[in-house]
């Protein structure tokens, strides 16, 4: 199995792939994401469908043009931890909210003292490459496809989460299909499907998962669905 280096270096030439393809406006696509492992060492998984806007492009397209795969990917994770750190936490947004309160059940549940709201969160994404409006879909979707999974499961495997949190309902679910082996679905527990919540226990190669709708704009009742289901899969 690749590392995650790798797939860095395989996200950064399927960027310039698609920067130079006649099927993609390369001016309507955000910069590579490259995730970051949580602070804490027991920690969650929190997955959305893509980043939101001009992701890191500014950033990522101002490096000298002689600048080395090394410094591409350095520079792609840093950007990450900046953003988690010093812009995340303020966002007004229904995604980054449910983060922190995930964050902070998850420190109460651990008995640890919350020292900043995403210490026990890695953040990533099922599409590694955004569009600058919506979520990628069409050529741009299909394209990253492969090694959007390829990249899942290895997050997965470094990474150790006792918990992954899926807010991303019926975004790329053939890849969490892939990523569960479960094509038709049968593992999950859909009781709550008209809450926008499945979830499936711990299994002998997976922590607990819940796969929830995105949280901007659900009701307050689904999103309690959600945190007490989360409360009651996640291990001591």
């Amino acid at each position: 199995m690749p590392n995650l280096a790798s797939l860095e270096a395989r996200w950064i030439e399927l960027f310039d792939e698609l920067c130079s393809s006649h099927s993609v406006d390369s001016a309507q696509i955000a910069a590579p994401f490259f995730s970051v492992p949580a602070t804490e060492v027991r920690s969650l998984l929190y997955i959305g469908k893509a980043t939101a806007k001009d992701w890191n492009r500014d950033d990522f397209f101002s490096l000298s043009p002689l600048a080395n795969m090394k410094e591409r990917r350095e520079q792609g994770r840093k950007f990450t931890k900046t953003f988690l750190t010093k812009y995340a936490p303020s966002y007004n947004s229904g995604f980054w909210h449910f983060a922190k309160v995930l964050n902070t059940e998850a420190a109460k549940k651990w008995n640890r003292p919350v020292k900043n709201p995403f210490q026990h969160i890695t953040y990533t994404n099922l599409s590694k490459i955004g569009a600058l409006k919506g979520n990628p879909r069409g050529f741009l979707l299909k394209e990253q496809r492969e090694l959007a999974f390829e990249t899942l499961r290895l997050e997965i495997e470094l990474y150790k989460p006792e918990l992954i949190c899926f807010v991303t309902w019926d975004h790329e679910i053939d890849v969490v299909r892939r990523i569960i082996d479960d094509p038709n679905d049968a593992s999950w527990n859909k009781a709550e499907n008209n809450h926008w919540l499945w979830w499936r226990a711990a299994t002998a190669k997976l922590p607990p998962i819940l796969l929830t709708g995105h949280p901007q704009g659900k009701s307050l009742k689904d999103r309690e669905r959600w945190l007490k289901k989360f409360w009651s899969l996640l291990p001591v």
